[in-house]
């Protein structure tokens, strides 16, 4: 259980690297892999399927929320179980199964424990989905229950209230009192130095500012939030957020391709924002390398999957096979996979050749 609570730590500062490193030592000290999972693997297992959640690899999240709620049932300490059953409705709901999603964030409720904030984070996800479903009206009997108010000072322990307080107040249309209970919070976690924080306060933050008409300051927002995210891979931070998040990413974009220093964000990143978004192509249009580029690039970019992408990227950064694999929480043998694919869209002989071809392309820095 120690792994599990320095796993979510690490989450806490944005750091999902280590976090995943840490839940797999968890299983090797609860004897993982083997044929049959011990029950002490339950809360590593939860923790790496909120890992892959955040980094949109959803049926692979699947997988490790599955096994790793089965083993938590048989715990007395409830926790890690409803954290289990809190990923697997978001994973529902990003597959469109609002019925699933009810359902498994019933069962959350069924099994949380304690007054609702920081170490009880399940009836502001409760809430949080019914916005995400169009049910502001849930939201706002679940904000009127526990007595948070867009005044008040930031507090770490009813962060997770109040982010989804800043979000019910954009829903019901106060952009300027969400924007001020975000900035606020934005402070607080600057000065804690909680990256995981920042990353979801500045997304929703973009929104605010976008709302209020300040279009440079929604870019900046979103910028400084994928600054932060986009090296450790969070995707769902931002996807979650839906068509409002998806209007500020298209004008980022756009902003990007117009030479605007404010808006700098990595061609993979933007791949993998793409497809979680689901259209492929955010309100910017479709996505396309800099103006230096060969031709070739927006057809590349069509034929290499966000996950190639992201390889990419880390092949011209040196990481080897099994580099790859630790940071993406995937088998050596999918790497292996993925390098070939990549070679053989990129017509490169060998791992050297996919880089250069590819920084030839604009298709990484």
């Amino acid at each position: 259980m120690g792994y599990y609570c320095l796993a979510r730590l690490h989450r806490g500062q944005g750091r999902l690297d280590a976090a995943a490193a840490t839940c797999e030592r968890a299983l090797e000290a609860a004897g993982q892999p083997g044929p049959r999972l011990r029950p002490a693997a339950g809360p590593a297992l939860v923790g790496l399927g909120e890992v892959a959640y955040q980094r949109d690899d959803l049926d692979q999240a699947l997988e490790y929320v599955t096994q790793g709620i089965t083993l938590c049932r048989q715990f007395v300490h409830t926790p890690p179980l409803a954290a289990g059953l809190v990923t697997l409705a978001w994973i529902r709901q990003a597959a469109g199964d609002r019925s699933e999603a009810d359902e498994a964030m019933a069962e959350a409720e069924s099994f949380s424990a304690g007054p609702a904030g920081l170490l009880n984070p399940v009836p502001a996800q409760r809430a949080r989905l019914r916005l995400a479903q169009g049910d502001p009206a849930g939201a706002a009997r679940w904000a009127g229950d526990c007595g948070l108010g867009p005044g008040d000072a930031p507090d770490y322990p009813n962060e997770p209230g109040h982010l989804v307080l800043a979000r019910l107040l954009l829903a019901q249309g106060d952009a300027a009192e969400a924007d001020a209970l975000l900035d606020r919070l934005d402070v607080a976690a600057a000065g804690q130095q909680r990256a995981g924080s920042l990353i979801e306060i500045r997304a929703i933050r973009a929104m605010a500012l976008a709302a209020l008409g300040d279009e440079p300051g929604a870019i900046a927002a979103l910028t400084s939030a994928l600054d932060l995210g986009c090296p450790q891979g969070y995707v769902r931070v931002f996807a979650d957020e839906g068509p409002a998040m998806a209007a500020v990413l298209g004008r980022l974009i756009a902003a990007q391709r117009s030479d605007q220093r404010a808006a700098r964000i990595r061609l993979a990143c933007q791949a993998r924002l793409q497809r979680a978004f689901g259209d492929g192509h955010p309100a910017g249009g479709p996505a396309g390398g800099r103006a230096t580029a060969d031709a070739r690039a927006p057809r590349l970019m069509d034929q290499l999957t966000s996950r190639e992408l992201e390889v990419l990227a880390m092949l011209a950064a040196g990481r080897s096979n099994q580099g790859i694999a630790s940071q993406l929480v995937i088998s050596l043998d999918t790497v292996k996979k993925h390098v070939s694919h990549l070679m053989g869209k990129l017509g490169a002989a060998n791992r050297t050749e996919a880089v250069a071809r590819g920084r030839e392309l604009g298709l990484i820095d």
